[in-house]
């Protein structure tokens, strides 16, 4: 049966159409790979092919991925600033000293190190989003139930716990209208929010409570956990467009390993050290 997702308008891109299993099945091998390399240039090659594929096959505003990208790249550019001080050559030997500013050395073997440790998070991070923008939770839990075996009790209570948060912050809103209107300061100090965050445990505290009785029961009516087996509003399947998507991404990957590798640009992966 082909997967019908009737939220999912001509709009959305291709990305956001696909099963979410067909595409962690997609990012996995390659994210195995980048695990496993030691230069440079494999990590910045699948830094630039996953931003290229999340941005035009998820028809994502360049501005709005550079944003969420942004502390992923200052992430990646730390390590540039912190490997060449304490990471000396692979055999043991202090490394050729690149510049020096009193007793800090930076040492050639670091630098090295330092901007392939940075890159491969950052490829690994450029990845992870092509899953994480293009997909929603409960998608990707019922997909889990249906295509990978997920036990539904596992996966379906995953998702209310997931709607808690929503309703958990809706509610922190509604008890700071209540304080306001009672005349408690909403000042920005410490010690105030150390003493909001008291007044407001309690009430978030029953709400929660009260909130997860009323799951409970309404999850018990509608006999949740009585079968092995459990029809499904929603039907996730591999189709034609998923395993087309799939062997277009392991393709481009595997031309990219063999590409670095042909021009001797491919390090030596580190399960062979």
């Amino acid at each position: 049966m082909r997967a019908k997702l009737n939220d999912q308008t001509d709009e959305a891109g291709v990305l956001q159409r696909l099963n979410p299993v067909s595409k962690l099945l997609a990012i996995t091998p390659a994210m195995g790979v980048l695990m496993l390399v030691t230069d440079p240039y494999t990590p910045l090659a699948f830094v630039a092919f996953g931003a290229l594929v999340t941005i035009v096959l998820g028809r994502l505003s360049p501005v709005d991925y550079l944003r969420v990208a942004g502390p992923l790249v200052a992430l990646a550019a730390s390590f540039l600033f912190v490997y060449p001080f304490v990471v000396g050559s692979s055999a043991g030997t202090s490394s050729d000293v690149f510049a020096s500013l009193g007793p800090l050395a930076v040492r050639e073997s670091g630098l090295r190190v330092g901007v392939a440790t940075g890159l491969r998070i950052l490829a690994l991070s450029i990845l992870s989003l092509l899953f994480v923008l293009t997909t929603e939770t409960e998608s990707f839990l019922r997909a889990l139930v249906q295509n990978l075996g997920l036990p539904y009790r596992i996966g379906y209570s995953a998702i209310a716990a997931f709607r808690f948060a929503p309703k958990m912050r809706s509610d922190v809103e509604t008890i700071r209208a209540a304080h306001t209107v009672r005349g408690t300061p909403d000042t920005d100090s410490l010690r105030d929010r150390l003493h909001r965050m008291s007044r407001y445990a309690i009430p978030l505290f029953v709400n929660a409570i009260r909130r997860a009785e009323r799951t409970a029961l309404a999850m018990d009516a509608r006999a949740f956990g009585a079968y092995d087996e459990r029809t499904h509003y929603r039907t996730y399947s591999i189709t034609s467009a998923d395993i087309t998507f799939v062997v277009f991404f392991w393709t481009l990957s595997v031309g990219i390993v063999l590409t670095l590798w042909y021009l001797e640009a491919l390090g030596t992966l580190t399960i062979l050290r």
